[in-house]
């Protein structure tokens, strides 16, 4: 498309341009960024609310002033995208267990089978039922298959305890939380002795 085209479609699909469509049009046609702010700038200035000017012709004034306008508008777009991107990279770095599964996309079953241990201790970890520390054993395993540090995990599981989610109701008692240190969910796994007192360090 010439110039004249774009800037034809950029007026009939911009009645009154917001500083996300000007900056999503320059960025679709770099090479006329320049006379679509300008447009822009005009049609902004010409729009209702704004001082009657529809018998003038656009002068330098005026277009500087648009211009102005434009590009603080496309400024402040910017930042605030720069606020929003900074929200999404921070929550994202923030300990997560199920972010770290999400990230090897792994689930806690193939996890089990992987390093080789009962489900229901993962299965206790991720509930938040699991008190810090967890076995060095186990912490070596989740480091190495998730490809995070061990401070990462301890931080993730301190979350997962400070939030724990319902164990099994009683029919006469109402749902309770319950949290177990590491050697009490793996003594009371389906584990062979052996392979509870691997992951407990005693063999």
């Amino acid at each position: 498309m010439d110039r004249d085209a774009v800037l034809f479609a950029f007026y009939q699909e911009c009645e009154r341009p917001t500083a996300r469509q000007i900056i999503e049009w320059a960025e679709r046609y770099p090479q006329f960024a320049d006379d679509i702010r300008a447009h822009a700038a005009i049609r902004l200035d010409r729009a209702p609310g704004a001082e009657d000017r529809s018998e003038l012709e656009p002068d330098e004034t005026m277009i500087a002033r648009g211009r102005s306008r434009v590009l603080n508008a496309i400024y402040n777009a910017r930042q605030e995208g720069d606020e929003d991107a900074a929200e999404t990279k921070k929550a994202a770095a923030q300990p997560n267990w199920q972010g770290m599964l999400r990230a090897k996309d792994i689930t806690v079953p193939q996890l089990a089978r992987q390093i080789d241990i009962d489900r229901m201790v993962l299965s206790e970890l991720g509930a938040g039922r699991m008190r810090l520390p967890i076995g060095h054993r186990l912490m070596d395993a989740l480091t190495k298959v998730l490809d995070v540090t061990p401070a990462y995990v301890s931080a993730a599981v301190t979350q997962l305890v400070a939030a724990p989610r319902l164990g099994h109701a009683k029919a006469d008692k109402a749902p309770t939380i319950l949290t177990r240190s590491f050697e009490e969910v793996i003594r009371s796994s389906s584990m062979t002795p052996e392979r509870q007192r691997y992951w407990l360090g005693e063999d």
